[in-house]
C-alpha cells in the first residue's frame, strides 16, 4: 500500500489588538502579506429608557374599586379621598374635594405620568411625594385657556406655581417630575411649570416616607385617567 503523504502549509499572519494605546503582536507575516490592526472600543450601553417602578392600565370590569387593588407593575392602591373605580378601562373618582389614590413606590426621587381625558368640569392631575401629612400635587383646569397649578399640601393647600393658556385638548399626558428638588410639570409633552423647593419644603417633602405617587381629582367626577406609571 502506498503511504499517503501529508503536505502541510502553514500560513502565519499577524494580529495586533490595540487597546488604550498598547498592542500585542503575534508572528511576523510571511511573504507579501501585511499586518492588520484591530482597534477595540469600549462603549457603555444605554437605551435612554426610564426605569419604570410601577404602572397601571386600569383594565377591568366597570365599577371595580381600586382600593387595595394591585397595580400591574406591583404595589397596592390606597384611596385617600373619594371613591376610585374602573370605568371603561380607565380610572375615575367620585365628585369629592381632593380625592386621590396613591401607591408606595419606595423612593421620593421619581416622576409620575398619566394620560387624562378631561370632563366638562376638569380639575384633575397627579400626586407626588405624599407621606400622609404633606404632598405635592398638580391640577389642570380648562379655565383661562387651560391652567396648570402646582400645590403643596400640609394641612391645607398652598399654591407654589401656576401657568395659564396652555391649551384645552380633549386629552393629554401629564407629568409631575419630583426626581430632584426642582419640580417640573409637563402638559401634552411641553414643560409648563418649574418650581425649586426651598430648604424647609425639601425637608418636609423629600423625606424617606415621601414615597407615594398617584392621581388627584378635586371635585371632578368626569375626568378619566389611563396609562399611569412612575419612573426614575
Amino acid at each position: 500500500m502506498r503511504a499517503n503523504r501529508l503536505l502541510g502549509i502553514v500560513v502565519a499572519t499577524t494580529l495586533s489588538v490595540t487597546v488604550g494605546g498598547g498592542s500585542v503582536a503575534g508572528a511576523q507575516p510571511i511573504g507579501p502579506q501585511t499586518s492588520k490592526v484591530l482597534t477595540a472600543f469600549s462603549i457603555a450601553a444605554s437605551t435612554g429608557a426610564p426605569n419604570v417602578l410601577t404602572w397601571a392600565n386600569f383594565t377591568g370590569a366597570n365599577g371595580t374599586n381600586l382600593s387595595g387593588k394591585t397595580l400591574n407593575g406591583g404595589g397596592t392602591w390606597v384611596v385617600d379621598g373619594g371613591t376610585w373605580t374602573i370605568q371603561s378601562n380607565s380610572a375615575a373618582s367620585t365628585n369629592v374635594a381632593l380625592a386621590n389614590v396613591i401607591a408606595n413606590v419606595g423612593t421620593q426621587n421619581a416622576s409620575t405620568l398619566a394620560t387624562l381625558t378631561f370632563g366638562a368640569s376638569a380639575n384633575a392631575g397627579l400626586v407626588a411625594l405624599d407621606n400622609g401629612t404633606t404632598a405635592l400635587y398638580t391640577l389642570y383646569s380648562k379655565a383661562a385657556g387651560g391652567t396648570m397649578t402646582l400645590y403643596k399640601y400640609a394641612g391645607g393647600a398652598v399654591v407654589l406655581a401656576t401657568a395659564a393658556g396652555i391649551g384645552t385638548p380633549a386629552s393629554a399626558q401629564m407629568k409631575l417630575d419630583a426626581s430632584t428638588s426642582t419640580i417640573k410639570v409637563s402638559f401634552a409633552g411641553t414643560q409648563v411649570l418649574t418650581y425649586t423647593l426651598i430648604a424647609a419644603e425639601a425637608t418636609s417633602l423629600k423625606g424617606a416616607a415621601n414615597n407615594r405617587f398617584g392621581l388627584m381629582a378635586d371635585a371632578d367626577g368626569t375626568t378619566r385617567f389611563d396609562d399611569f406609571h412612575v419612573d426614575t
